[in-house]
């Protein structure tokens, strides 16, 4: 060979290796976690444009999305019709909040091959979160359709369903989801809070108490336990679950407020007080309802002045509400001794509602502690 052709040879040999060497590296440091440094090495390479899905991928994996989907979108440019470059980019977007140019890739994707399930579901997923949840629904079906064992086509259709109430069609989804995927969590609590908006709080119990026992010990659960222990007046249950999601939420009002009312049912009225104050302090629920029900709980150990204040309370937080004027008048009834303060609190409250529900109540007893007052001076 002449001297010429040797030295020909030797230049396109040794940047072939060189860029040989490079891919090596790049491709090394990438499965080892590289990421950034990988990144480097791929935009060395002379033929980059067919590693620009690789880049994206590293890009993403550094939590760089803008920067991936630009390099998925050259990888696009470079070959229009790769569908998985596609779907990738297109889940992307999604991610990103780019809703309508993910769908627009995604409705490519599904007509291209509409016998994807997955292509379906990432649109009703864009669409769903486009507000267009009818529109949703109708891809997740055909996700349905094409597998019926699709986890998450299946909760997002049961989902959708309990939002309705549609409570058969929500327990047909879990029974044909749990029949593939015995322990998905998302379907159990789907059929916990079906079987709790039914009222069924036995079988209700029974769902939440399964995901416990799969490690989902989280404050709606405990909550969730608590109410239907509640409802079932298992109250020392319900305690202790309350118990258990004050733990994981102390600043939780409505947990706070429900240990007061149970509490209450077994009589431990001074527990019941503190909890019923701690709800009213976090201010997180209908404060005049709190009101009534720490008034209530003052009657019951015999704190009068301080029942008539709750319930001012109550009536200043709600004016509209005739039960706490009720209560407010009632406890005057218990507490004053005067029979004429008696009388004022009565008459007060009956011109304030003189078609009352609580008017005769009132009437009644004010009449009864007048007998028993004319009786005690004749004995």
């Amino acid at each position: 060979m002449k001297p010429l052709g040797l030295i020909f040879c030797l230049l396109i040999f040794v940047p072939a290796k060189a860029q040989t060497s490079v891919l090596k590296t790049a491709d090394s440091l990438y499965n080892y976690g590289y990421y950034a440094k990988a990144i480097t090495f791929y935009k060395q390479l002379e033929n980059g444009s067919q590693y620009f899905e690789k880049v994206a991928k590293a890009y993403v994996l550094l939590g760089n999305y803008d920067q991936a989907i630009l390099y998925y979108g050259k990888a696009l440019l470079v070959n229009p019709n790769n569908a998985l470059v596609k779907f990738e980019q297109s889940k992307l977007l999604f991610q990103t909040n780019q809703l309508n140019q993910a769908k627009g890739l995604l409705i490519e994707l599904v007509e291209t091959d509409p016998f994807n399930p997955n292509y379906q579901f990432n649109l009703g997923l864009t669409y769903n979160a486009l507000g267009k949840e009818d529109v949703a629904q109708a891809y997740f079906n055909k996700v349905y359709q094409l597998d019926d064992t699709h986890q998450k086509a299946i909760y997002e259709l049961a989902k959708f369903n309990l939002q309705k109430r549609a409570f058969i069609k929500v327990e047909d989804y879990v029974v044909k989801g749990l029949q593939s995927y015995a322990n998905n969590r998302m379907l159990i609590s789907l059929s916990a809070q079906n079987y709790y908006w039914q009222a069924a709080y036995h079988k209700s119990i029974s769902q939440f108490l399964r995901l416990l026992d799969l490690g989902e010990t989280t404050s709606f659960v405990y909550e969730k336990l608590g109410v239907c222990y509640t409802k079932v007046y298992n109250y020392s249950k319900a305690i202790k679950y309350l118990k258990l999601a004050l733990a994981t939420n102390p600043k939780d009002a409505n947990i706070h407020y429900l240990l007061g009312l149970n509490y209450e049912s077994i009589y431990e009225y001074q527990l019941a007080e503190e909890h019923v104050l701690e709800a009213i302090k976090i201010k997180d629920l209908p404060l005049d309802e709190a009101y009534r029900k720490l008034g209530v709980l003052y009657n019951l150990q015999d704190k009068r002045p301080e029942a008539i204040k709750a319930f001012t309370h109550a009536i200043n937080e709600n004016p509209k509400v005739e039960s706490s004027y009720f209560f407010k008048a009632f406890t005057k009834l218990m507490y004053y001794t005067d029979m004429e303060e008696k009388s004022k609190a009565v008459d007060t409250f009956c011109k304030q509602f003189p078609n009352g529900k609580y008017s005769e109540i009132l009437k009644l007893k004010l009449e009864e502690l007048r007998s028993d007052k004319f009786q005690n001076k004749t004995e």
